[in-house]
């Protein structure tokens, strides 16, 4: 789920968010100065985020559930081929007294092995995600300065959250090869995928209301984004045989993390892309070069 709330304190609200966080059996998975990522036990979702909405008034709330079954299920299967192909590996390497196959044969078994710690890596991720519900909390000051997120014209720049998608499906079909480091959690609804470091990848859906082609948003983001982060860079990308346009930032705190909004503009939609890394360290240049071996139709 995901919240908007204005209030009088947001720092002495965060304090309370914590708390209420941890008293619940839950931890707080990121905290910035205008956003926090909570993970709370699933069973407790419901009544948690309406204690959540009761801490300040509600400028937006958004809840969507999403069933990983499938993609769990898949990647327990791969898994599971992975360790029973390795093992007969094993079986035909004792046998083997030729050198050649031998180390053919310690090769294939050393790739099964990388990719069965990353399979298990991304069952850790799933887990977590079945076990314990997100809440992003957008904290925003009743007092604010002279521009605020309620003095952007566009409702999808205004509503940008780094930890949630920025529509809520997506009208088209991706295909992006992000190896084995990403579990991939939905590929219908709104593309979402995650590694092992927080990072993640949405993609999702929005109007494109008023019309513009994507020079029209890239320089809409810029303008609109830059009062509230560090640094803004524009980045002129592509997926597939589609421009993506947009903006990097790098938020103001103290430990500050990186984010990437893209659009690709088809027609009267709007596809968004957003990259979130916790640290702004992070490179993006790889994920970029995905991006352009990806399709989106």
């Amino acid at each position: 789920g995901s919240a908007g709330i204005v209030v009088e304190d947001p720092e002495e609200t965060r304090t309370s968010l914590e708390t209420l966080t941890l008293d619940a059996g839950g931890y707080v998975e990121s905290s910035y100065s205008e956003y926090m990522e909570l993970r709370v036990p699933a069973e407790i979702f419901s009544d948690f985020f309406d204690t959540v909405l009761s801490l300040g008034k509600v400028e937006f709330s958004r809840v969507e559930t999403r069933d990983v079954t499938d993609a769990f299920a898949d990647i327990q299967r791969r898994l599971a081929t992975a360790e029973e192909t390795r093992s007969r590996l094993y079986v035909l390497l004792e046998k083997s007294t030729d050198p050649s196959e031998r180390a053919q044969i310690l090769r294939e078994i050393g790739r099964l092995t990388e990719e069965i710690e990353s399979l298990k890596q991304q069952t850790a991720i799933m887990e977590s995600r079945i076990a314990f519900s997100r809440i992003t909390v957008q904290l925003i000051p009743r007092i604010q300065g002279d521009y605020s997120r309620g003095d952007i014209p566009f409702p999808w720049i205004a509503s940008l959250d780094p930890l949630y998608p920025a529509g809520d499906k997506i009208k088209g079909r991706v295909s992006l090869d992000l190896g084995m480091d990403f579990a991939v959690f939905s590929k219908d609804s709104v593309f979402m995928a995650e590694d092992s470091d927080g990072v993640q990848i949405l993609i999702s859906t929005v109007p494109n209301n008023p019309l513009g082609d994507g020079e029209f948003w890239q320089r809409a983001l810029v303008y609109h984004l830059s009062p509230f982060y560090a640094k803004v860079d524009e980045m002129n990308l592509s997926f597939g045989d589609k421009e993506l346009l947009g903006v990097e930032l790098v938020s103001k705190d103290r430990k500050p993390f990186k984010y990437f909004i893209g659009v690709v503009a088809d027609g009267r939609k709007l596809h968004v892309v957003e990259i979130f890394s916790p640290n702004d360290e992070e490179k993006f240049k790889p994920l970029y070069k995905l991006f352009a071996e990806g399709e989106l139709k």
